[in-house]
């Protein structure tokens, strides 16, 4: 299974230890949002920088590389999950290069499936990125798509987060049922990381070019932010409308009365 879209299923999963035994360290606060960054494929060692900050994944697309150029730059290992961006540059048929150890893929849906092949779903991930102002009706055909999607990228990368751009994000989170992946700045305030949570993102892409440091603070932020409230739903109640809302007399009653007159 991909490493990524491991921790993206995992996400907020309080493991709890087993009886009598305490994890080390104290149980710390659960990770509530992710944080990969988009890679630019040059210089090398950009691969091992962004792999020292805690990123959980980097985003390459290969728009501009040659062949040898990428799977040069792919053979740097790194504890570090690496997807490719397929559709762009010079990859081919769009499957994983020689050689290259990619963790998932990312395309729109304009890919042509066959472009797919190589990349077996039992070990690459698949994340299909989406336009936030799609119909409904598609969002909603995401989950039940062959070959399967794992994971939806939408770009929310705006000039200032608006409650519009949570409403879009949280609709497509709503019909599709995937975890969401959101492209955005690396300057974000703790008011619009808590925002993005509560309107779906699980992990967050920061630019290409974004420093060690950025990254860093980012993850940072996140640790920091308070626990997401538990939300309450309201159940609709259907207003039905009823007949006979009076009860009709009983026959029987009346009869009992007469006979203890009668009596």
């Amino acid at each position: 299974m991909s490493k990524f879209i491991e921790k993206l299923d995992n996400l907020n999963k309080a493991a709890a230890p087993a009886m009598g035994f305490h994890t080390r360290g104290g149980g710390g606060k659960p990770v509530s949002m992710l944080v990969a960054v988009e890679l630019a494929g040059k210089p090398e060692d950009e691969l091992k920088e962004a792999a020292t900050t805690g990123a959980c994944a980097g985003i390459l697309d290969p728009a501009g590389l040659t062949g040898a150029a990428l799977v040069k730059y792919l053979k740097t290992r790194v504890d570090m999950p690496v997807g490719l961006v397929l559709g762009g540059g010079k990859t081919g048929t769009g499957a994983k290069p020689e050689g290259s150890d990619i963790d998932f893929v990312v395309f729109d849906v304009n890919l042509p499936v066959k472009s797919l092949a190589g990349n077996e779903p039992e070990s690459v991930g698949r994340v299909l990125r989406l336009d936030t102002s799609i119909e409904a009706g598609l969002l909603r055909a995401v989950n039940s798509l062959h070959p399967g999607i794992e994971a939806v990228i939408v770009d929310l990368r705006v000039p200032a987060l608006t409650v519009e751009t949570l409403m879009h994000c949280r609709r497509v989170a709503d019909f599709t049922g995937q975890p969401i992946i959101a492209l955005t700045g690396a300057s974000l305030s703790v008011a619009e990381l808590a925002a993005l949570r509560e309107a779906g993102a699980k992990c967050l892409v920061l630019p290409a070019g974004t420093t060690a440091a950025e990254i860093s603070s980012m993850i940072d932020l996140i640790m920091e932010l308070p626990r997401p409230e538990k939300k309450r739903h309201t159940k609709g109640i259907a207003v039905v409308p009823r007949i006979g809302l009076t009860p009709a007399p009983r026959e029987d009653e009346g009869e009992g009365d007469d006979d203890a007159d009668d009596e």
